[in-house]
This record gives structure tokens, C-alpha cells and sequence, in this order.
């Protein structure tokens, strides 16, 4: 597992950028995180794991098995060390369950909320429930999904990284946010709203 570690000179809070959590989505985040490896950081530090795994049997990260799992502890273990306070897991999907994670009924059917579409099929939601208890409420997690057959247009990867920058130099959370409501007004709207919906206002948006 390749690990990269950046240090601003000012302080800050830390960060941690993974991919690659399960099956064959290595081969699709990888390439977006290595890229992100090259950039200046302002403030804090910033972790960076492009590829937890390779290429391993798929083990759904919304369920218990999955962090009893080599790859779950180990993804368990990078929290627990560095204890960021933003958090950005990125995972990749096929086009035939575009329908499947962006359906209105998901939170009915298997209990989390939907993904919401940046555009161009770049999904946005809230990390795993089980996951999310690793961290505190004023913590920044989310989860971006990557449509794994347009991994290679330009335009895909210029949004994703635009969108990953924003996490990776900017070192407040309502600044990140109000960011990515300027550039998705409508998504970010539904998004929050979704996450409100489902943590019962418990916790602060992501």
C-alpha cells in the first residue's frame, strides 16, 4: 500500500485522501489520487492512500464484514493513526448501478441515502454509517463516486480534481462547503438535505 504524506510549514488540520477500498476500483481512483500527490498544500497535513487494494473480492463497505476484513482494518487503522478531520473516500461504479445508487427509495431499500450527480455522473454523498462513527460530528467526510467507464475523459478528471482541490487547500469545513455550493447550488441543496434527513440533524452537514 503506497502512502503519501504532505506537511505544510503552517499548521493545520490533518486530511486523508483514500481509494481503492474494495474490487477492482484501484484501477480507476488510483490514477485521480496519484495526481492529487503533486499538489502544494497551504495548512496542515495531508494523507493521501490511492490504492487500498488492488484487485480483491468485493465486500460492500455499508456492511460489518467489510472492517473485519485485511483491507477494512487496515482502512480502520489509517483513521485511528492520523485522526483526520477531513475525510474524502473515493470509490468507482459501473454504469449499470448509476440507477441503483442515485434511487430516491435507497434509504427504504438498504438503508443509507442516495448519491446525488454533480454531473457527468460524478457522484456526491455521505461516507458508510459504520464509518462515519470513527469521527466527530464537526468532521468532514464524504464520499465521491467515480463513473469507472468515463475515467478517462479530460473534462472527468479536471472535475474530480477540481473538487478534490478544493478539499485538499482549504482548510476550513464551511469554506469547502460553501465552495461546492457555488459550484453545484441545486446538488449541494439536495445533498444536505439528504444527509439531514437521515441523521435526524444530529449531526452537521457531511
Amino acid at each position: 500500500m503506497k502512502l503519501y504524506r504532505l506537511v505544510a510549514s503552517e499548521e493545520g488540520p490533518t486530511k486523508l485522501f483514500v481509494g481503492g477500498l474494495h474490487g477492482k476500483e484501484c484501477l480507476y481512483t488510483a490514477p485521480i489520487l496519484e495526481r492529487l500527490t503533486t499538489e502544494e498544500i497551504r495548512a496542515g497535513e495531508v494523507i493521501i492512500v490511492p490504492c487500498i487494494v488492488e484487485n480483491i473480492k468485493y465486500i460492500d463497505v455499508l456492511s460489518e464484514e467489510y472492517y473485519q476484513s485485511k483491507e477494512g482494518m487496515e482502512l480502520l487503522r489509517l483513521i485511528q493513526e492520523y485522526k483526520p478531520s477531513f475525510y474524502f473516500e473515493l470509490h468507482a461504479y459501473s454504469e449499470q448501478s448509476y440507477s441503483r445508487l442515485t434511487d430516491l427509495e435507497r434509504e427504504k431499500k438498504i438503508g443509507v441515502p442516495p448519491f446525488v450527480d454533480l454531473g457527468n455522473g460524478i457522484l456526491l454523498g455521505s461516507i458508510a454509517p459504520i464509518m462515519r462513527r470513527e469521527f466527530s460530528e464537526h468532521d468532514f467526510c464524504v464520499t465521491i463516486e467515480v463513473p469507472n467507464w468515463k475515467c478517462e475523459l479530460e473534462e472527468i478528471k479536471a472535475e474530480l480534481l477540481l473538487i478534490l482541490r478544493m478539499g485538499l487547500t482549504i482548510a476550513n469545513k464551511e469554506e469547502v462547503i460553501a465552495k461546492l455550493r457555488i459550484r453545484y447550488p441545486l446538488q449541494m441543496k439536495q445533498a444536505e438535505m439528504l444527509f439531514q434527513q437521515y441523521y435526524r440533524n444530529r449531526l452537521k452537514t457531511f
